[in-house]
Order: structure tokens, then C-alpha cells, then sequence
């Protein structure tokens, strides 16, 4: 068995699919129109899913949804890394002038990364980094 995809919930597709253009993926299925999408990935599959679309994948209605409350440490984490130092600095300068929130911005971690958290239009935090020593 082997991880192939990583689901995220969307409220309006259009506009996600634009901030991850933004972040530097294509789109490989689905358009703004429509209630999923795939980002093209090297390894495991992104996919958008609208909430709509979940609600009858899961069997509940739109009132049965609850948002995360309280807290804006992720249950789950999405690492993006990058090939260059620079480009962790550079990616996030190019979303705030987009009007995208950077959550953190970069810094060099203790374990050896430059690295930012930038969060989505569905507030969904997400990591980009590179490693200091160069290597991928």
C-alpha cells in the first residue's frame, strides 16, 4: 500500500484554483467550474473537492460540516519543498503581492530549512521550504 492522493476541501474552486496556480501548479483535470480538480504533482496526487461535492460523497448535509474551532495547528500538513533557498523568499513575496496571507514568514528552522507557512483561501496551512545545505 502507498499514499497516492491528498484531499483538500475547497468552498469555492475558482478561487482555490487560482491561489495554487499562484503557489506554482498546474492544472492536470477539472476547472473552476466544476466540483473537483487535480493539481499536476510529481508523486502523490493534490486533488480539490468542493464541499458541496464531499456532502454527497460522505452522505451528510452542509449543516452537519464543522469547521475546525479553536485551534490553527493542522491535523494535517502539506510540505512543499523547493529547489533553491531564494525561492522559499521569493514564492511568498510573489503571493503577499497577490493578496495571499503568509501565515509565517521564512525563516531558517533548526532542522536545517528555510521555511514559510502560507495559508490558502480555505485556510488550510501550508509549508514550502528548501534545505539549507542545497541538497533535495
Amino acid at each position: 500500500m502507498r499514499l497516492d492522493m491528498v484531499g483538500l476541501k475547497v468552498k469555492n474552486m475558482a478561487r482555490s484554483l487560482m491561489f495554487y496556480q499562484a503557489l506554482g501548479f498546474d492544472i492536470l483535470a477539472g476547472g473552476p467550474d466544476e466540483p473537483y480538480a487535480e493539481l499536476k504533482n510529481d508523486g502523490v496526487r493534490i486533488s480539490l473537492n468542493l464541499l458541496d461535492m464531499l456532502t454527497e460523497v460522505y452522505q451528510v448535509s452542509l449543516a452537519d460540516v464543522q469547521e475546525p474551532i479553536g485551534t490553527v495547528i493542522p491535523k494535517v500538513e502539506l510540505a512543499f519543498i523547493m529547489d533553491e533557498v531564494k525561492s522559499v523568499d521569493k514564492k511568498c513575496q510573489e503571493l503577499k503581492e497577490q493578496g495571499y496571507e503568509i501565515y509565517r514568514e521564512p525563516w531558517d528552522a533548526f532542522w536545517g530549512q528555510r521555511y514559510a507557512i502560507i495559508k490558502d483561501p480555505d485556510g488550510n496551512l501550508l509549508s514550502i521550504f528548501a534545505n539549507l545545505d542545497g541538497k533535495i
